[in-house]
Order: C-alpha cells, then structure tokens, then sequence
C-alpha cells in the first residue's frame, strides 16, 4: 500500500512539474516583465533594479574611459612638448657661469643671462649662520640678511654670449701692514 501511495505522488509530481516550469513560455525576462500587470512580481522588480545598475555602470565606465582618454591626450601634448623644447635647447647653444659674492644680500646675473640658481656656499656663526633665501627670479636672488658668500648661477641660451664676469667679490681685504724692522747689513769681511 506504501509503494501505491509514493507511486502516485510520484507520477502526479511529473504531471505537474513541466507545467511550473514552462510558465512564461519561451519569453525572456524582459519580455515578461514587458506586461505592466507583471510590474509588482518579485521577479520583475529584481530584473528593473539589475538593469538601472546595469545602465549606471555602463556610464561610469564610460566616463572612466573618459577620462583615461583625456588624460591620455594631455600627457601626449606634453611629451611633444618636452621633445620640443629639448630639439631646441639640442640645436641652441647653453653657456652658463657661476658668480661668487661675498658680503651681499642681493645676487644678479651680467646683462643677458637668467639667473637659475643662487646658494649661500660659506657663513660663520658669528656672521649670524645660515640665512634665509627671500626671493628668487630669473633676474636675482635675495637672502633676509647680508651673507659671507652666495654662488650665484647664470645661463644663456644663443651662439654667442654676451660678456660676464664670473667673479664679483667686495671690495679686497686690507692688507697687512708692512714690516717696520730694519733692513740687515750684508756680512762684511
């Protein structure tokens, strides 16, 4: 009677089983959910909300890709740039020179050079130590206080410098007194 019984479900179960399965037909979801009477089904709104996150990554993505192609065209220019600028600095010539200071607070280049570079190279403690650097442009440098010593560098672009000088100090130290002793005698003999 048991096998009877289990027989019976069993058979019932297949009757039923390819009617549940085959309840949309052969329509996609989309389709389906295409009735507006199916709007509310469970299915149907997992189906809305996956193609809304569907269409805002789409368009993030795009965006990114966006961007990543702008950005890719930015640093384009710039390498054509750069390879621009070493074409000319290759077929220029480039003189530099670098002048030393001493007890200045401002440093400048000869006319017709670009300063690109000013540095404090010699200070004592008793001098005050090491000062500050308060300006730097293309035409001088200038430090908060007056320092020992500043290297000043200068550069040029073009065949033919203009003259410089390459040192340009304070005026020159005193020199030593000289020596009061009397001349010596030649040795007699």
């Amino acid at each position: 009677m048991m096998r009877l019984i289990v027989l019976t479900a069993a058979l019932g179960l297949a009757a039923i089983a390819p009617a549940c399965a085959n309840r949309s037909g052969d329509q996609s979801i989309a389709e389906y959910c295409a009735d507006p009477s199916r709007a509310q089904e469970d299915v149907c709104e997992v189906h809305a909300e996956m193609r809304s996150n569907d269409l805002s990554l789409g368009e993030r993505i795009g965006q990114a890709f966006g961007l990543a192609t702008d950005a890719r065209d930015r640093a384009d220019r710039a390498q054509s740039t750069a390879d621009n600028a070493l074409a000319m600095t290759s077929a220029t010539e480039l003189t530099c020179v670098t002048r030393a200071l001493r007890n200045q607070q401002v440093g400048t280049c000869d006319p017709g050079y670009t300063l690109t570079a000013c540095t404090q190279t010699r200070y004592t403690t008793r001098s005050g130590g090491m000062s500050i650097l308060r300006e730097l442009s293309d035409e001088r440098c200038r430090f908060n206080t007056q320092v020992l010593e500043m290297q000043v560098r200068c550069c040029y672009a073009g065949p033919t410098p203009p003259p410089s000088t390459s040192t340009v100090s304070a005026p020159a130290p005193r020199s030593p007194p000289a020596s009061t002793a009397r001349p010596q005698r030649p040795p007699t003999s």
